[in-house]
């Protein structure tokens, strides 16, 4: 397996920065680019790109866009699509590329570490990129971690974001939740998962608060916070009308109160002291 870590240098370190046909280096239409059918980022922010096709009209595109041949006459995008997108705003008909042959896993590869080291993928885009690696490509998890230089256990956790819902996946997608989030959303059980994202959304909870909830509703088993019972302020004249009661009845008396509505309770352990009390009762 190739050594992909240190990035798309791995693919134009060889190339000599020149003009000539022995680098590599030519200009080819737009239309004849299609895109990479590998490529991990489903979103893009069309405000940046705007400002990257901006930059391109003014500067011009100084770093070339990489592909490799497919069908004749046609070719597909290795990495750089930023670039190709942001050319075609721009206006640019014509872009120039490098042009290399490699394999599909090798595609799927550079694309990922292009993002993850501009940080432009969401945490699923990234998460179904791994997954992809390993699944399509049967590289463990550790071989995925040797190639984008994170460490196997970020890997496994990226992975494990795709057990959640469609629903939390498109809020994570739609930057509503983060992958700390998601984590924390993890840590319940699966019928309770999209309620508790929910719960997050509607709450604005921190990756803290989320983990804190997580935790709650793991012990009780529902997202939901049980009311709270109202504080009930004894009333020293009660507890007065209950001695007097006892005395009055020889019975241990009861007063349970809240905002004077309740009970009186009246206790017995013996037929013999149920009928005498009822006969005090019904004089």
């Amino acid at each position: 397996m190739t050594r992909l870590g240190k990035g798309l240098e791995a693919l134009i370190s060889s190339v000599p920065e020149s003009t000539d046909v022995s680098t590599g280096i030519t200009t080819i239409k737009t239309d004849q680019i299609k895109p990479n059918r590998y490529q991990p980022r489903k979103l893009f922010n069309s405000e940046k790109l705007q400002e990257l096709a901006n930059s391109l009209k003014e500067n011009g595109i100084i770093q070339p866009i990489i592909v490799t041949t497919k069908d004749k006459g046609e070719y597909e995008l290795i990495a750089g699509e930023r670039r190709l997108e942001a050319s075609k705003l721009a206006g640019f008909s014509e872009i120039p590329v490098i042009i290399r042959s490699v394999s599909p896993k090798e595609q799927l590869q550079f694309a990922i570490i292009e993002n993850v080291q501009r940080e432009d993928l969401t945490a699923i885009e990234e998460a179904t990129a791994y997954q992809q690696l390993n699944e399509e490509f049967k590289l463990t998890h550790a071989q995925i971690s040797e190639i984008v230089g994170k460490d196997r256990a970020t890997i496994t956790n990226f992975i494990r974001l795709l057990k959640l819902s469609d629903n939390v996946q498109q809020m994570i997608l739609n930057d509503q939740i983060s992958s700390g989030h998601a984590r924390a959303i993890l840590q319940v059980n699966e019928e309770l998962r999209d309620e508790f994202s929910q719960l997050i959304l509607k709450n604005k909870l921190s990756v803290r608060k989320a983990e804190e909830e997580a935790k709650r509703i793991k012990e009780t088993g529902s997202v939901a916070h049980s009311k709270k019972k109202k504080e009930v302020t004894e009333k020293p004249e009660l507890k007065d009308y209950e001695k007097d009661l006892k005395k009055k009845f020889n019975s241990k008396v009861k007063i349970s109160d809240n905002n004077y509505k309740g009970k009186i309770s009246f206790y017995y352990s013996s037929k013999d002291e149920l009928d005498k009390l009822l006969e005090k009762l019904v004089k």
